[in-house]
């Protein structure tokens, strides 16, 4: 099982994105290839798409649509694969008992985590999963991850560590 967190226009595109992280953009092609490889092992592959709302955004509401946006080369990849809305950094409990209840917990499942912020959306969906499949093997690919800065994505990787969970 795989999650995409957070491949969004307004994480992504450097230009215009308003939450933009650095070299995020350089991380999509490598994360539509290991979409592709959990596809021919049959896993599931899930999403999360960030619904922000922020205060100062002074953008047209067309502009605010197109930041809550997949970046365009991954639509491709992920439209035959389900989205999990979020508001906060994390799924919600409630996701997360539903995911629960659909799989098994067992050691042979390995549960992947690759997209942005390492710091930030990618630490809290893998602890939020950690603690939903405790049996199963939480993995965060850190090369498929862009922290809000690289002290910050390491900082954040040594404390998924310390948490028992698998850095890659």
């Amino acid at each position: 099982m795989i999650f995409v967190i957070d491949m969004q226009n307004d994480f992504v595109d450097e230009d215009k994105g308003i939450l933009s992280v650095t070299n995020a953009k350089e991380l999509v092609p490598k994360i539509i290839k290991e979409i592709q490889e959990q596809e021919k092992k049959g896993e599931p592959v899930y999403y999360t798409l960030n619904q922000h709302e922020l205060e100062d955004d002074d953008r047209s509401d067309e502009e605010k649509q197109w930041g809550l946006k997949l970046v365009n080369s991954l639509k491709e990849a992920l439209k035959n694969h389900k989205a999990i809305k979020k508001k906060f950094h994390s799924i919600s409990p409630e996701d997360a008992a539903e995911l629960r209840n659909q799989y098994e917990d067992d050691p042979d499942r390995v549960i992947k985590f690759v997209g942005v912020e390492t710091n930030v959306c990618v630490l809290s969906n893998a602890i939020m999963l950690h603690n939903s499949f405790p049996l199963a093997t939480i993995t965060v690919l850190k090369d498929l991850c862009a922290g809000s800065t690289e002290k910050l994505h390491n900082e954040a990787l040594d404390v998924l560590e310390s948490l028992k969970i698998n850095i890659l």
